[in-house]
């Protein structure tokens, strides 16, 4: 339902919400390394006898970031764990000079290894992603499981986590559920969210309705947006609770005015279909489809593309259809894309036809076992429609498409163009066509070039 590389960058930022960030400006200046156990330095700045922890962390929070990373440095090199983790941290988000994310990772480590509980859970993101250190899952097992057992909220969801996706332990729902519990009950929003999730789908406990309703409902209270996602589609589809549009789109729009991606889908689509509030249109869908589609969603830029290209919601615009297309095949790698365009070139309505390019867009989804895109190439070929005719070309590809499409009325097209193309042939051909089909399919699809 959710992937690993979301949750490691929700771990860091329910790690940051830990540290005050000072909005004042940040001075230039060279980066300390850790000190060598054999040349006896500690700082580049006179000794502070007196110095303590609290005069480090009130000129942090003050925004003197000079004297903040001098002071760190001097504690942290005489073994103050909570200095160095503060130290790291500077290195890391480079408020003092440019980061060093290496230098950082030393000083993070140092932290952790005397038992100090951020450190320690950092530790497991670091490791987990790659920051400052080869990615190494095993490891960031180990410190989020020596955290989580200290009592770390973000260290027991984030172990909760890789339990329950089998990542660096063998995959264990029932293990991954007392985690999520424990840390739900210290109010950690993803967690109580993801503890939703394994009562909704019965992984690792009994499945029950109501108690992911009760879990979501607790996470949603602290604007946790896959919670209020997961409540909107509960609502949405009468799951567990009395179906009510209304209130599944206040969920959805809620965590969509976040910027959470999967929101702003489903309230795009309630909107499209004028569902839960009469006064939305497909204009306010496609604000919507807009907002996913500059975060990055492919299937948000094929929605908006098709709403510009079909002029549903949005003046009709060629130009800008075939942009949000193109970028959906260019940066998503995304097929329908890849698909719309070959049948935009090919049908000629909002663009002067290109058969040449649409026939180089149905072989690049056709190769990769698109059977709809086999189909349409077969044709090409057996009608030498920009490509020169060739019946065994197209004999392989309309047989691959009448084997690949379900039931239906192109699957019967396929068939019967099969036929026909079969009739026109020599049995040297046909027998070179099947052998060639025959071979693809052993072959398996090909990668795109995109």
């Amino acid at each position: 339902m959710r992937s690993r590389t979301r949750k490691s960058g929700a771990l860091l930022a329910l790690a940051l919400t830990a540290l005050a960030i000072p909005a004042a400006a940040i001075p230039a200046a060279a980066q300390i390394v850790p000190p060598s156990k054999n040349d006896g330095q500690t700082s580049y700045y006179a000794y502070n006898q007196n110095l303590s922890i609290s005069d480090a962390m009130n000129a942090f929070n003050g925004g003197d970031m000079r004297a903040a990373f001098n002071d760190f440095s001097q504690l942290a090199a005489n073994g103050d764990a909570k200095a160095q983790f503060y130290l790291a941290y500077m290195l890391d988000h480079g408020l003092y000079g440019a980061p060093n994310i290496y230098a950082a990772y030393s000083w993070y480590q140092k932290s952790a290894e005397q038992d100090y509980l951020p450190a320690m859970t950092y530790m497991g993101y670091l490791n987990s992603v790659g920051h400052g250190t080869p990615r190494d899952e095993k490891t960031a097992a180990q410190w989020y499981t020596k955290a989580a057992q200290m009592g770390s909220a973000d260290a027991q969801e984030a172990l909760g986590t890789m339990l329950r996706d089998g990542v660096g332990y063998a995959q264990n729902y029932e293990l991954a559920t007392q985690w999520f519990q424990q840390a739900a009950m210290q109010d950690n929003a993803r967690a109580q969210a993801d503890l939703a999730q394994m009562y909704l789908a019965g992984h690792g406990v009994q499945k029950n309705t109501a108690a992911a309703l009760y879990w979501y409902k607790y996470a949603a209270r602290q604007n946790d947006v896959y919670a209020l996602t997961a409540l909107g589609y509960m609502y949405a589809n009468g799951i567990g609770v009395q179906k009510d549009l209304a209130r599944a789109l206040s969920y959805y729009h809620a965590a969509a005015e976040r910027g959470h991606i999967p929101a702003e889908l489903k309230l795009a689509h309630m909107y499209a279909r004028g569902e839960g509030d009469p006064a939305k249109n497909a204009a306010d869908a496609a604000l919507w489809y807009f907002k996913a589609a500059r975060q990055g969603s492919a299937e948000a830029r094929v929605r908006l593309a098709s709403y510009y290209e079909h002029g549903y919601g949005l003046p009709q615009d060629a130009s800008a259809a075939i942009k949000w297309y193109q970028k959906a095949m260019d940066e998503n790698h995304y097929m329908p894309a890849l698909m719309a365009l070959a049948r935009i070139y090919l049908q000629g309505k909002i663009v002067p036809q290109n058969l040449q390019e649409s026939v180089r867009l149905y072989t690049a989804c056709a190769a990769a076992g698109m059977p709809e895109c086999q189909f349409q190439l077969g044709f090409f070929y057996k009608n030498g429609q920009g490509v020169n005719k060739d019946l065994v070309q197209a004999y392989m590809w309309l047989d691959l498409a009448a084997q690949g499409l379900p039931d239906g009325k192109q699957k019967s097209a396929a068939v019967v163009a099969r036929i026909e193309t079969a009739n026109a042939m020599s049995q040297s051909q046909l027998d070179q066509a099947r052998q060639d089909a025959s071979s693809w399919q052993a072959s398996g699809p090909n990668a795109i070039n995109w």
